[in-house]
């Protein structure tokens, strides 16, 4: 078994590396920028720098005012990692690679540079596969848990194709189940759930089935509280900036969730994802759950969250680890619900722009740049909403399963 973790290891990691070395997305360029930034002494003013450029800096006209609409955790440990990886690095290459990347296309530094720039993802990476290792008894099940991550398709393409960091609030949920599964300590679990939320908002989600564990509304309060003041803390240096509070404070991409709604008059609807998360968390509150099953618990409230939600692709890395979960614990048995998640996925994928999908290898193949769709290379005109919404409907149609499955039962565990 331990050759079986090492040849699956090396793999992946290799996977990894050609993946990081060859494909490019607009999403890690912001990441570097940060960087140099706040490498210019801009930190408490940092979301506030590019409005206070003057309406004719070159900048402006590649970059919007709004760019940083991420929380500062996300550009205040990506910005300087990335700043520093890219010192041996041309500073032509880095200006072009800023303002002018097709002129970068083709030249082979380009793509040592973007190896550097998402090479700091793998701590994260490993980090939740070694997690997934520790996190089952069986031997068979923890190479399988391990493998299943290491060639997690939907993980290998946010992270090391799109550049982009959902691994790392991914990583921190993770941490907190396995904190409350193997080790009972519940308030380090509410710590890392705050720290996750201080990159991507959504294991916020997770603190009240968690709080809910516990028999003492005491020690309910304080999970709570631990989590959300742990994302306070890293975001209150930035309150009394106007950028932040503008741009990343309440981003809009914060409450798509919102979106899907029942009017019921004129000027009134019933909002569904706040409805069903409130009524997930009344069954949890009345309807008890032991360590071992409170996985289960975070699955049904992020399976709720992407049912009413009109989400981006790398999202979808948040619901992985709960699948791989339950591909271990059903046996293999839940094989095609999966198959149907990530045939949904890889369809939305292809209605997104050309960035995402076509253009990805562009570093490799420069003519690739600019390229139009995948539809449009094969000719065939689609009505984009409807086939979005049959992807979804799949989704949705496989999340209610999940759901009745994993549906709360009365007996402790």
């Amino acid at each position: 078994m331990k050759k079986k973790i090492i040849l699956i290891l090396v793999i992946g990691i290799l996977v990894r590396l050609f993946l990081a070395f060859s494909t490019f997305h607009s999403d890690v360029q912001p990441f570097y920028f940060a960087g140099e930034v706040i490498a210019k002494g801009n930190v408490l003013n940092f979301y506030d720098y590019l409005r206070n450029l003057p309406p004719l800096d070159p900048i402006l006209k590649i970059y919007p005012t709004y760019l940083f609409n991420y929380p500062p955790l996300v550009y205040f440990f990506l910005g300087p990692i990335s700043y520093l990886v890219s010192l041996p690095f041309a500073r032509e290459l880095l200006h072009n690679f800023i303002f002018n990347l097709p002129d970068t296309l083709g030249n082979l530094q380009l793509n040592f540079l973007l190896l550097a720039l998402k090479l700091p993802y793998l701590v994260f990476d490993l980090g939740i596969a070694l997690l997934f290792y520790k996190f089952f008894e069986n031997l068979k099940s923890k190479v399988l848990a391990f493998g299943l991550w290491m060639f997690n398709p939907i993980n290998l393409y946010a992270t090391y194709m799109m550049g982009q960091f959902d691994v790392i609030p991914t990583f921190f949920s993770l941490l907190a189940l396995y904190m409350v599964v193997k080790k009972s300590r519940y308030f380090m679990a509410a710590l890392f759930l705050g720290l996750g939320a201080s990159f991507k908002i959504f294991p916020f989600l997770f603190l009240v089935p968690l709080a809910l564990t516990k028999e003492k509304w005491l020690d309910r309060l304080k999970i709570i509280g631990i989590g959300v003041l742990t994302c306070l803390a890293t975001i209150s240096p930035f309150l009394n900036s106007h950028g932040f509070r503008v741009t990343a404070l309440i981003a809009g991409q914060t409450t798509k969730s919102l979106y899907a709604m029942i009017p019921i008059s004129g000027g009134e609807a019933i909002i569904l994802f706040p409805l069903f998360l409130l009524f997930f968390y009344t069954v949890f509150l009345f309807k008890k759950a032991g360590r071992n099953s409170i996985w289960t618990r975070f699955f049904i409230v992020i399976l709720t969250f992407f049912i009413f939600t009109h989400y981006h692709p790398q999202w979808l890395t948040w619901l992985t680890p709960f699948l791989v979960i339950d591909m271990i614990e059903s046996k293999l048995k839940h094989w095609m619900p999966i198959i149907l998640i990530f045939l949904s996925w890889i369809g939305l994928v292809t209605f997104f722009d050309p960035g995402l999908s076509v253009w990805l290898f562009s570093p490799i193949l420069p003519s690739l740049y600019g390229a139009p769709g995948i539809w449009q290379n094969l000719g065939i005109n689609l009505d984009i909403n409807f086939a979005r919404s049959v992807l979804q409907t799949i989704f949705v149609s496989v999340a209610a399963y999940y759901i009745y499955f994993y549906f709360p039962k009365n007996s402790k565990e």
